[in-house]
């Protein structure tokens, strides 16, 4: 018969054992709950005073096991950093979100700082109350938007996701989280009119750049944003990432089209070019000397592994890298709208940015009625409640023959007119 080791002690008819890990004075305790082992230091060297703090340990858990709570108790920063780390591995494997970085600074900046000592299955909505009044205090006094409210709850959600999976936490324990944060307000748009007048400074606008670099980056920028009015794809992180090897022709019902895979802020999807924006692309391309002399359609069967707007430069350590312009442009388009004397939206007074080129496809694509609302929503890579919240005026607009009652209105007017006539 094998001999019991001295530094093993079974418990509890023998459902939990204790044991001395090697180089420890204390003795642990392991134990199932929830169909899995869980380990515990008794932080107890003698032996018996072990076992008392063992029992009192593994009945506490199967005590919180029958009432369905968590056994193992964390605290927040820890999980909140697990958290992180989950989408940071995310990110490197190509296999991460944009809004993954904005939730990482959240985390860092706003959750842990507040939450970090509590542990995660305490927080409630009591708790959730002073982090909404400590956050204004942070925001200077102001109450946040709902949109950072909306990242931060992302964020919060994320970090409880992780303590679900780890078993740190039930489902019932979720806090419910709620937004109060200030409605965005109306972003500042271009008219048709402005978008007219746009158009006609940038031949000036290029004549008077210098040769060389300037005159490069006005070129860039010009069909920059041209493409950005005839997509709708963001500024910034969906653009500047645009190669052009996810840039490509496709066949529908007999006809060609222009498309573009675009990863952003809600991961990667398609994106049609309207036909008027194919010329800006091939301008861009051609803009190479090495593809100037092959047909478009040539060329991006090559599926070329280069950015569509990015410049060539070099990094301050004088390393050549492909830039990110999109603080550059940014600076130019405001110069730009300013020389045009458009840099105002009259209705905001708010200046206009890159932005506003992506709310102006919206406005014209519900305006002109060139598609609807959930066509839209899914080509912009957003929500229709988001498309309703910030474009509702103008949907109502569009619906303003129903409303007033156009077609009781004509019947009975026609209905007068046929009454006067026959007396």
């Amino acid at each position: 018969m094998p001999q019991k080791s001295d530094s093993t002690v079974h418990i509890l008819e023998g459902k939990a054992t204790l044991y001395k890990r090697e180089g420890s004075p204390f003795w642990s305790v392991r134990y199932k709950a929830y169909g899995k082992w869980e380990r515990a230091t008794t932080k107890r060297g003698d032996v018996d005073e072990a076992k008392d703090k063992a029992v009192e340990i593994v009945s506490n858990a199967w005590f919180r096991e029958r009432n369905d709570l968590p056994v193992v108790s964390k605290r927040f920063k820890s999980v909140a950093r697990l958290a992180v780390q989950r989408m940071e591995d995310l990110q490197k494997a190509n296999q991460g979100k944009a809004t993954y970085k904005t939730y990482i600074q959240a985390i860092n900046r706003y959750l842990i700082e507040f939450f970090g000592n509590h542990n995660i299955d305490r927080i409630n909505g009591a708790l959730l109350h002073d982090f909404a009044k400590w956050r204004i205090e942070e925001f200077g006094g102001k109450t946040p938007s709902a949109s950072v409210i909306n990242n931060h709850n992302s964020a919060l959600n994320r970090v409880f996701d992780e303590a679900l999976e780890r078993g740190y936490l039930t489902k019932y324990q979720v806090p419910v989280l709620r937004n109060d944060g200030l409605k965005t307000e109306k972003r500042p748009t271009i008219t048709i009119d402005e978008y007219t007048t746009l158009h006609r400074a940038f031949r000036g606008w290029l004549a008077e750049a210098r040769k060389g670099n300037e005159s490069l980056l006005r070129h860039v920028l010009r069909d920059y944003i041209l493409i950005l009015s005839h997509t709708g794809i963001r500024p910034g992180t969906e653009a500047m990432n645009l190669k052009w090897h996810s840039v490509y022709f496709f066949e529908k019902n007999g006809r060609k089209y222009l498309g573009v895979t675009v990863n952003g802020k809600t991961g990667k999807r398609h994106v049609t070019v309207r036909h008027g924006a194919v010329l800006y692309f091939d301008r861009l391309r051609k803009m190479n000397p090495e593809w100037a002399g092959m047909t478009f359609e040539q060329f991006l069967k090559k599926r070329v592994d280069q950015y569509v707007f990015r410049i060539k430069g070099k990094d301050r350590k004088g390393k050549e890298v492909w830039k990110d312009m999109t603080a550059t442009f940014g600076r130019m388009f405001t110069r730009l709208l300013t020389k045009a004397e458009i840099l105002l939206d009259k209705e905001t007074n708010k200046p206009r940015t890159l932005y506003s080129l992506r709310h102006m496809y919206a406005t014209f694509a519900i305006t002109y009625n060139r598609m609807s609302v959930y066509t839209l929503a899914e080509h912009m890579g957003t929500s229709v409640k988001m498309i309703e919240d910030h474009y509702g005026q103008l949907l109502m607009r569009d619906k303003a023959a129903e409303v007033a009652g156009d077609k009781e209105w004509d019947r009975a007017m026609a209905k007068r007119e046929q009454k006067q006539l026959e007396t």
